[in-house]
């Protein structure tokens, strides 16, 4: 047993710990049973260079605070910077997918709340964030999005689909970051998507919050509306981007605009986790994620007038159709709603 894990087991009078399933990054995440609350979570973040503490692990534990009265999020019960490890409240397993797979009827309840979320973001969570704060200070800046762009096109594009990449699209995907930077002036999670929302009696809870900056209004919009895992009725995303457009007091036309520059930016970016995760970690649930993210890329490029993507956008569908296929990640046990 790892010997971090020992440790906060006694110190934190924990026991029968259970290796959950974690998410996209390198954390690992045990429920415990505590002596008080009947469970909680154990999570162990990957210690930096000379032992230390990541930056996700201050950085978290700030953004909880910070988020907290504003947004729920999970409530941290202990922690332990030397050793990187944090004891924080057992949500339970029922992420917003898991909810709508099961309960679809009740999507547009959950749109409301989210809309109000992401209203929270751009609104009070944006206004008062104290000048200097780290996370405002970090932004989705050209180098930001050239990284993430490197990434697409490393595991996306050469790694699993073994394919370049259009001259005209890197072209475009450099005016698109070249606008976005420069409207990075709110605050946004940075992930915001229905895996990165559970669900707890009547109210969504917040998490997986560690990486959030300044970035354009829509980014967080984007995430959640142009989701990888979940397919928005007509009504429901209606609601969301509703709410966002009366906040910032923009036409629909303006926020379209920004919306779709986004939703570009966010699913390519998506595409190159999915495609590390599906290769590289053999997570084969990522398969329905990458096909979806794709179809929401073709829509963008419609919106763009923009045939040319649209076309690419269909035959990178079929060579990644024709990929999983062979690797195995099209099987008939999908649980992640894309058939919905």
């Amino acid at each position: 047993m790892d010997p971090r894990l020992l440790q906060a087991l006694d110190q934190w009078h924990l026991k029968s710990p259970q290796r959950l399933g974690g998410d996209a990054g390198a954390r690992r995440y045990f429920r415990v049973e505590h002596a008080s609350l009947g469970t909680a979570i154990v999570v162990i973040y990957p210690l930096g260079p000379g032992g230390k503490a990541p930056h996700a692990y201050n950085d978290f534990k700030i953004l909880q605070q910070y988020l907290d009265p504003v947004v729920l999020v999970p409530t941290i019960l202990q922690d332990d910077p030397e050793q990187g490890i944090l004891l924080l409240e057992d949500l339970g397993d029922t992420t917003l997918e898991q909810r709508l797979m099961e309960h679809p009827e009740e999507e547009i309840k959950w749109a409301h709340q989210i809309a109000s979320m992401n209203k929270n973001f751009l609104g009070i969570l944006t206004e008062g964030a104290p000048e200097g704060v780290f996370f405002m200070n970090r932004s989705f800046d050209i180098t930001k999005f050239e990284y993430e762009w490197i990434y697409c096109k490393k595991h996306f594009f050469h790694e699993f689909l073994q394919a370049e990449i259009p001259k005209w699209l890197d072209r475009i995907l450099d005016d698109v970051h070249q606008s976005l930077s420069q409207r990075a002036r709110f605050f946004v999670h940075r992930d915001f998507h229905v895996r990165n929302l559970m669900v707890r009696g009547d109210r969504l809870v917040c998490i997986d919050f560690q990486d959030a900056r300044r970035g354009a209004a829509t980014y967080d919009l984007a995430s959640i509306v142009f989701d990888g895992y979940w397919d928005w009725s007509k009504e429901s995303r209606r609601v969301i981007l509703q709410k966002t457009q009366d906040e910032l007091g923009w036409s629909q036309q303006d926020l379209w605009e920004e919306l779709t520059l986004s939703g570009i930016q966010r699913n390519f970016k998506a595409l190159g986790t999915f495609g590390y995760q599906f290769l590289h970690r053999k997570k084969n649930q990522f398969a329905p994620s990458i096909l979806r993210t794709l179809t929401h890329c073709k829509y963008h490029f419609e919106r763009l007038n923009l045939g040319e993507g649209v076309s690419l956008m269909q035959r990178l569908t079929r060579q990644s159709e024709n990929q999983l296929s062979k690797l195995g990640g099209l099987g008939g046990d999908d649980k992640t709603g894309l058939a919905k």
